[in-house]
């Protein structure tokens, strides 16, 4: 949502590109996002780039990658949306079917009107990328480089992960995997579990922080796993030019 801008994608290669990531969202609403997108949509994507968060991408535990629960509420009116919501025991499937008003959650129910903060804007192209620093980062550099724990993975998590695989692939879709840049060291043997689950038959962009050194500086940070607008803008032009040389889109 932060780091990738689609407008640009779209710009520069003349293809449709649209943004569907939320933050706050895991691997598991990833996986539920392509479902729709697979049913709903006239003509497939060519290509899928899944972002993946270093070192909690599997993790479906993790407190920052949760299933965005409150982004299906509001759309319980339709079928896909309310199976879901059953299926995973948010609502009771009777009382749902039965009662309009139970199909609402709170948020449902509140008529005011709110005004999106500025992080939370979502431009034409469903990028959302962010124009200042938070106050509380303060661009202290951590050295400990983190070794990756296939513990910390959850079933949920490498299913889904999976799920995404195996749907690009029955599909015909091409999937890139896309390490953006972080204020931090990467964890070692991350990318490395990555290629083994896919057998090494996934396309990986990695952000060359020696090519491409803003990376390291704090100017271009929201926070340490978050770029502002302005290194979103350069990360973006870096993978453009990956793009643009790889055979993914031909």
């Amino acid at each position: 949502a932060r780091d990738i801008i689609a407008g640009k994608i779209q710009d520069s290669l003349k293809l449709k590109t649209k943004n569907f990531s939320f933050p706050g969202s895991g691997v598991m609403f990833h996986d539920y996002i392509l479902s729709l997108i697979i049913k709903n949509s006239s003509q497939k994507p060519k290509l899928v780039i899944l972002n993946l968060d270093d070192p909690e991408e599997l993790n479906t535990k993790a407190s920052r990658l949760m299933f965005r629960y409150d982004l299906i509420y509001p759309q319980v009116k339709y079928a896909q949306a309310l199976d879901k919501l059953i299926a995973d025991g948010q609502k009771n499937e009777w009382l749902a079917r039965l009662f309009v008003a139970h199909q609402m959650s709170m948020s449902n129910l509140d008529f005011s009107s709110h005004k999106p903060k500025p992080i939370n804007v979502v431009e034409a192209d469903g990028s959302m990328p962010i124009d200042y620093a938070d106050p509380a980062f303060d661009g202290s550099t951590v050295n400990d480089q983190g070794v990756y724990d296939v513990r910390q993975e959850t079933k949920e998590g490498v299913e889904s992960f999976m799920d995404i695989v195996n749907t690009c692939r029955a599909h015909h879709i091409q999937l890139l995997m896309v390490l953006p840049p972080n204020y931090y060291q990467r964890t070692i043997g991350f990318i490395d579990r990555f290629r083994t689950l896919t057998d090494n038959k996934v396309d990986f962009f990695i952000h060359d922080a020696e090519k491409y050194p803003f990376s390291k500086e704090k100017k271009y940070y929201f926070d340490d796993v978050h770029l502002q607008r302005s290194g979103a803008i350069l990360f973006t032009d870096e993978l453009i030019s990956y793009l643009k040389t790889s055979n993914l889109l031909r």
